[in-house]
């Protein structure tokens, strides 16, 4: 056992990395990674990167707010099966390398913090655990439950239950690009082989079967973990119900931690005036509801409200931003495009509540710990870890997911009861920041070593 006084070495791995990828997750694994920093420890960052114009599987290292960061490319869309999109061989050899770097001098990395394996290798964890570190993963959506990761399909529904044969629905136009990928790769390369191993490849991608693969291979990773922290008891209970295993502590609730730098910068707050100025801030998906929050507006006085929306949807060519925006016929409404995170100060100063209407189980949103930071009421959907954001903290009001007709009575009670707003926009519970965050993991960091 070393001496609980010596500096860790931590290792964070995530989907994306600041300043390349900004959402809620990639942003708290650099608030931790930094925190942890600042806290004497020697910390590095394995992340995947999506840049087109670096060549597969290249390389990219720099520092990030002097966190060493090594981005790797990996192209998912270039999959030849479902399989390939979260067990990936070659992306595992390059992750063991990064250990094996980081064990120079004789002393090996200490902990591998997982927050995310998306189009990196979900056996991340089991190479972490065989290169002798303590593994710790936290959930920050239903990736490993769901291949899209909001159990939302592309047709509009919300999945209350996951359901195999509705899996298999909803990712099938990836299916048939996985198919061709693989057919065209093989077909050229080894002829004879592909076409003997066709059955096979039938068999093992068609329907159910490779869907139930995927949950069972991924859900043994996890298991792997030392710990698995949850920002929401409701997406720790969702993992607990599709395999997860809590026996022995290994599962835990724990609040991500926020950086609250940007509140010094926000003009004083004082009571709103006419028109009360509601706000949107996120991706513009249709599992995000603004589409929704459009729609509920129209119904508003035109000289009592306005609302500002901020976000894009550039992975299908902002094509479902413009859709947003087409239906809108309120003048009140105003649509801003995405901002970069710096901003986040001025764009809060210019809204007095925010509007979280996701159709999605939200896990618990980075936009409304800055609210409760703010001190900006918040009007959010009743479920998930939204609505035991709500609970905590009661600085806002619920609405009936997906329902515009009540959210549009939501909206209208803020403009009504000037006195809402007054009594709702100091949170009940303070926000974790990340400071409070970092000092909080290295103590179950430490715990796990102590008991190695």
């Amino acid at each position: 056992m070393r001496l609980t006084s010596a500096p860790l070495r931590i290792m964070t791995v995530a989907h994306g990395y600041p300043p390349q990828a900004h959402a809620g997750a990639e942003l708290c694994a650099h608030w931790l990674a930094r925190a942890l920093l600042e806290r004497g420890h020697e910390v590095s960052v394995f992340a995947h990167t999506d840049d087109a114009a670096l060549p597969e599987l290249a390389r990219v290292h720099e520092r990030v707010d002097g966190v060493p960061v090594t981005r790797i490319r990996t192209a998912p869309e270039g999959a030849a099966s479902l399989r390939e999109t979260y067990l990936d061989a070659r992306v595992r050899a390059v992750f063991e390398k990064e250990l094996e770097n980081g064990a120079a001098g004789g002393r090996k990395v200490d902990v591998v913090h997982v927050h995310h394996t998306l189009g990196l290798s979900a056996d991340l964890i089991e190479a972490a655990k065989l290169a002798g570190a303590k593994v710790v993963v936290t959930l920050h959506d239903f990736w490993y439950l769901c291949p899209r990761g909001q159990r939302f399909t592309p047709w509009g529904h919300h999945c209350t239950t996951i359901d195999v044969t509705r899996c298999s629905r909803c990712i099938g136009k990836k299916r048939a690009r996985w198919a061709l990928n693989h057919l065209s790769t093989n077909l050229l390369r080894r002829p004879l082989r592909m076409l003997a191993g066709l059955p096979g490849y039938v068999v093992e991608n068609l329907h159910t079967r490779a869907i139930r693969r995927r949950t069972s291979e991924i859900v043994a990773q996890l298991n792997r973990a030392d710990l698995v922290l949850a920002p929401s008891r409701f997406v720790l209970d969702e993992h607990v119900r599709h395999g997860l295993d809590p026996a022995g502590g290994r599962v835990r609730v724990m609040e991500n931690g926020v950086d609250p730098g940007f509140v010094a910068r926000l003009p004083p707050r004082s009571a709103p005036g006419r028109p009360l100025r509601f706000g949107y801030v996120g991706s513009l998906l249709p599992s995000k509801g603004a589409d929704l929050l459009v729609a509920a507006f129209q119904g508003m006085p035109r000289d009592g409200a306005t609302l500002d929306v901020h976000g894009s949807s550039p992975w299908d060519g902002g094509a479902f931003a413009r859709q947003v925006e087409a239906a809108n016929r309120h003048p009140g409404v105003r649509f801003h495009g995405s901002f970069a995170h710096e901003r986040l100060a001025e764009v809060f100063a210019a809204i007095d509540v925010l509007v979280v209407p996701s159709r999605w189980y939200e896990n618990s949103p980075v936009t409304l710990d800055e609210a409760a930071l703010a001190e900006i009421p918040v009007l959010v959907a009743n479920q998930g870890g939204m609505a035991e954001l709500l609970e905590r903290r009661r600085n806002g009001i619920a609405f009936t997911p997906n329902d515009a007709a009540d959210l549009k009575e939501k909206l209208l009670r803020f403009v009504r009861e000037p006195e809402l707003w007054e009594r709702l926009r100091r949170p009940a519970q303070p926000v974790k920041t990340a400071a409070q965050a970092g000092a909080e993991v290295e103590s179950l960091f430490r715990e796990l070593l102590a008991g190695a």
